[in-house]
């Protein structure tokens, strides 16, 4: 797994998640005023704070790549079904795979990205919009560098929809 994080530059990234703090990130969520999906701002403890792929970029080191949306069910869908190889037999409902039947190495690759990346609560659960980033790691020497996606989009997203559910008092 860790040489897969490091073929696709994620280590840097990775390193930085060691030492958050839970009251700063907490005031960071409630704070937070997203700009549709794609930039937001923050005030934290006097610290003022806009929030884009760019500045993303910067502080994590991860590279710009083309935009991610979360929402983009056909291509969403096709990498789902182009994820899996012809003997691999994953536990599949309509929007969703059983984390555990996706084969080694990518059930502990997807229960990282779950936990750390897109904060997931449901971590025996892989979603169909997942799969967009999965199918790139597993399959990236495939797809051509214009159509690499951005780390940076997904995380922005993320950061986005923890902040909403914080505020919904679901956190």
């Amino acid at each position: 797994m860790v040489d897969i994080f490091r073929r696709h530059h994620w280590l840097g990234f990775i390193e930085l998640l060691k030492g958050y703090d839970d009251d700063i990130t907490y005031d960071f969520s409630m704070a937070l005023n997203p700009q549709q999906r794609t930039s937001g701002t923050t005030m934290v403890r006097g610290l003022y704070v806009t929030i884009n792929p760019n500045m993303i970029s910067n502080v994590t080191t991860l590279p710009l790549g083309i935009q991610w949306i979360k929402e983009d069910k056909v291509n969403n869908t096709f990498d789902k079904k182009e994820f899996f190889l012809n003997d691999e037999n994953p536990i599949e409902e309509k929007n969703w795979v059983r984390r555990e039947s996706l084969p080694y190495p990518w059930d502990e690759v997807s229960y990282h990205i779950l936990k750390y990346i897109s904060c997931e609560g449901r971590l025996c659960v892989v979603y169909g919009y997942q799969f967009r980033l999965l199918h790139e790691l597993r399959f990236k020497d495939r797809v051509p560098v214009n159509h690499w996606l951005s780390l940076l989009y997904f995380l922005l997203q993320f950061v986005v929809d923890m902040s909403e559910k914080v505020k919904e008092g679901k956190h």
